[in-house]
C-alpha cells in the first residue's frame, strides 16, 4: 500500500467517524439535544477538517 492510499484510507476512516459520532449524538430518534449542544458540535466540528489537536479531550490521555 503507498503512502497515498494509506492517507486517503485514512481520511475516509475520519469521515467514518464523523458519521457514527453524529448518530450517536443525535440519539435513537436523531432529536437528542446532545447533537446540537456546544460539545456535540466541537466533536463534530472536530472530525469536519483535517487539523489535529492533541488537547482535543477534555483529559490527559495515561500515556502523556
Amino acid at each position: 500500500m503507498t503512502d497515498a492510499e494509506r492517507i486517503a484510507e485514512l481520511e475516509a476512516k475520519i469521515q467514518q467517524a464523523y458519521h457514527v459520532i453524529g448518530q450517536l449524538l443525535g440519539g435513537p430518534d436523531g432529536k437528542s439535544e446532545d447533537l446540537y449542544s456546544p460539545h456535540g458540535q466541537r466533536a463534530l466540528d472536530y472530525f469536519a477538517h483535517e487539523s489535529f489537536d492533541k488537547d482535543f479531550l477534555p483529559y490527559v490521555h495515561p500515556r502523556r
